[in-house]
This record gives structure tokens, sequence and C-alpha cells, in this order.
């Protein structure tokens, strides 16, 4: 089976993984640049005047852990590289699926080409117990961001398969104040 663009984003132990941002940092243990490129992602980082500060600065927190593990994922998947730091802003059971997929695509001779766009919003926080955690809710579209054969640069992707679809990804705040996506689950039946 060759994997998809979506091969990452498949659950897999109740996870998956997301892609948004490439930016100017490579996956060989360098940290994302600060601020997600303005071309990549759109996201509300706004807090409504009902929400408490608490709760405001998890989800902005929670939204830049989402973008900044998407651009080292999709950094690393454009790269081929399998061996991607990327535990700072993802954990386990994501983090062993992402892995899984570098390494998959890696072994058949496929890297990711372009760059995916999407659209990610905060849809829950909580902060009332420990550890505190937050969800996130994307429209993504790989339609600019495919799969292909390192060799020839051809795509490999499923033909019908959906381009533009909605991800959840939960997320959550560590002991060592670092926010990290524990799941991700790509819901290719919701077009968004």
């Amino acid at each position: 089976m060759i994997a998809t663009a979506s091969t990452f984003l498949r659950v897999g132990l109740g996870c998956l993984a997301v892609s948004l941002l490439t930016g100017a940092t490579g996956c060989t243990g360098e940290e994302p640049a600060g601020a997600p490129s303005p071309t990549s992602t759109t996201a509300s980082t706004s807090v409504s005047p009902t929400v408490n500060a608490e709760d405001a600065e998890a989800g902005t927190a929670a939204l830049a852990a989402y973008r900044n593990y998407v651009q080292i994922y999709v950094t690393a998947s454009n790269k081929g590289d399998y061996n991607a730091k990327l535990d700072r802003f993802v954990a386990n059971p994501a983090l062993l699926t992402v892995r899984q997929d570098l390494l998959i695509k890696f072994q058949q001779g496929l890297v990711t080409k372009g760059e995916p766009a999407s659209a990610p919003t905060l849809s829950k926080v909580d902060t009332s117990r420990r550890p505190i955690t937050a969800e996130v809710e994307d429209c993504f579209d790989t339609g600019k961001w495919d799969v292909v054969s390192k060799k020839t640069g051809k795509s490999v992707r499923t033909k019908g398969q959906a381009t533009r679809y909605v991800v959840i990804a939960k997320a959550e705040l560590f002991d060592d104040g670092q926010w990290r996506i524990r799941e991700v689950n790509a819901q290719r039946e919701r077009p968004c």
C-alpha cells in the first residue's frame, strides 16, 4: 500500500497528525521560527469577551502548538526526514503515528511536495482540571500538497481522495510547560 498525503492523518492508536505550516525550520532538531507563515495558515486567536484569561491563554498556546507541530511535520515530510525531531510539539500516541508515517514514506521512496492550507480554530479548552487540555478544529486542504515519488516526481495520490476535510486535534499542557498535540483525527467524510 502506498502512503498518501493523508497517511499521517489516519488514526492509528486513536490519533493522527495534521499539516499546516512549512516555515524556515528544518527538522534537524532546530525549533520552528517564532511566527507562522501568513500564507500557510490563518487562525483566530482573538478571545471572546466571555472567555476567562486562563482559558484565553491556554487556547492561544494550544493553537500555536498545533501550528508548530504541523510546520515541523510538513517540513520533515517534504524533506523525507524520518528522523525529524518532533517531540517538542507532538506527544504519544500521535508522535508514534507521525514517525511511522515518515518512515513508511522514506521506505517507499516518497516525499511530499508543496504546502497544505488550513484554518485552525479553537473549539474547546478545559482549564478546570490537570492536565489542561484543548481541542483544535481545522479545515485542512491538501490540494496543493501532494505525495510524490522521490525518483520521478510524479504524484501517487489516490484518485478521488478527499483533499479538503475537517481535522480535530487534541492538545495538552505538559509538566514542562510545553503544549503538545496528543491526538489528531482526520475526518475525511466531513468536507469543509
